[in-house]
């Protein structure tokens, strides 16, 4: 997006101010510069170089890229596209260059996992926290307790009674993040008599970089996932972690792309599942991306409700929590403050589990979730969903 179609879009916006009230940044600071109006007035300005200014930046990279004020606004103005093309034109740090590159390719790296593994168990972790600084701690206290190796082979085998073949989406974080969650998933839809296949070439969603100021790399990455899913006999093609599926949705032509929530309440359920009794309290977090891009705030929950005995209540009181891809790393100061917000939330009421569709929101909550010494278990929704197929009849 050039300059010109920068200031086109910028003056769609009349500064209303009906997008302030849904600006989770704006609501911490209540400075007009963290406001979506304030932050548009500022590309104008920078972009038309009648701005120059540090600050002015500052505050626009203080932005989430929630989107919850495109939703609100009266004007249509597509403020993702305005916020991602002006990133798009400014030079990206080396630091963050390469940040990105590292954490969309190691995790497909086969021995990822059991390096991981031996760093969490060996004395070389606690040299790191000790030398490698704050932002180091920082990354590290986002990991996860455990991780496994990620050979999912045996999941392209064909099965008997097949109601159809779908294609998993892994995830380049969520290859190690999210393993249980992945796990639960390829379960689930196999005692749906459904096949799996984890096709693997497969590779990063590339939400980041396209959110981050590199969009060819993300066009880049689009175009080795349409390689990966298209032009194959997938009756779909399902994702995880919404973050993930908001920028694949629109990526791969043909075939349905759908969340697994999504899946699960559309598709055939056999006759021989049952879904057994779970007596857990489960506080639903709602993801930024599930929301305000995909538009799928109900599906999670109209899956989860149909488990018996669950006591299911969400948490529709957050609008963000400060996740937002690598926000949680490049602007640890007010991640952490939405955090706390989010989690002031969530400790308001009594939960044994807080279920969450993004891995960036997993990783945040569970970190806070943690430190706090609170034993609330994090969980992606699909992990329920099978442990009450476990629990129900025959099938499973």
């Amino acid at each position: 997006m050039n300059d010109s179609h920068l200031l086109r879009e910028a003056d769609r916006c009349v500064k209303c101010g009906i997008c302030l009230p849904h600006c989770p940044t704006y609501k911490l600071t209540l400075d007009e510069g963290d406001s979506p109006r304030g932050r548009i007035a500022l590309i104008q300005g920078l972009v038309e170089g009648t701005l120059q200014s540090r600050r002015g930046e500052a505050h626009i990279d203080r932005c989430l890229g929630c989107l919850a004020c495109q939703k609100a606004c009266p004007s249509q103005v597509n403020y993702a596209t305005l916020l991602d093309g002006y990133r798009a034109t400014r030079p990206i740090p080396g630091r963050i260059r390469l940040m990105l590159h590292l954490i969309s390719r190691l995790p497909y790296k086969w021995w990822a996992g059991a390096a991981l593994r031996a760093y969490r168990l060996g004395g070389i972790r606690l040299l790191a926290r000790r030398i490698g600084g704050a932002s180091f701690r920082r990354i590290d206290d986002l990991m996860p307790p455990q991780s496994r190796p990620q050979s999912w082979r045996r999941t392209n085998r064909p099965i008997s009674s097949s109601q159809g073949r779908v294609a998993l989406f892994t995830g380049c974080v969520g290859r190690i993040t999210d393993r249980p969650a992945l796990e639960a998933a390829i379960a689930l839809l196999k005692h749906l008599n459904y096949e799996v296949a984890i096709p693997d070439d497969q590779g990063c969603c590339g939400a980041m970089h396209q959110h981050g100021g590199a969009p060819e790399r993300a066009a880049e990455m689009a175009e080795q996932n349409r390689q990966a899913f298209q032009d194959r006999d997938y009756d779909a093609v399902i994702y995880l972690a919404s973050g993930c599926g908001a920028q694949l949705v629109n990526k791969i032509s043909g075939i349905p792309v759908l969340e697994i929530s999504q899946f699960l309440n559309r598709c055939h359920w056999p006759e021989n599942i049952s879904l057994g009794e779970l007596d857990y309290s489960v506080a639903l977090h709602t993801p930024c991306s599930q929301k305000h891009q995909l538009q799928l705030d109900d599906a999670p929950h109209e899956m989860l409700a149909r488990i018996p005995g669950i006591q299911l209540h969400r948490l529709d009181e957050i609008d963000c929590c400060g996740a937002a891809g690598s926000y949680l790393l490049l602007q640890p100061e007010m991640s952490d403050r939405l955090q706390s917000r989010a989690l002031a939330h969530l400790y308001s009421g009594h939960a044994d589990i807080l279920a969450t569709s993004n891995t960036g929101c997993a990783l945040q909550l569970a970190a806070g979730i943690r430190k706090s010494g609170r034993k609330i278990r994090v969980m992606h929704p699909v992990e329920l969903i099978l442990e009450s197929v476990n629990k129900g009849g025959p099938g499973g």
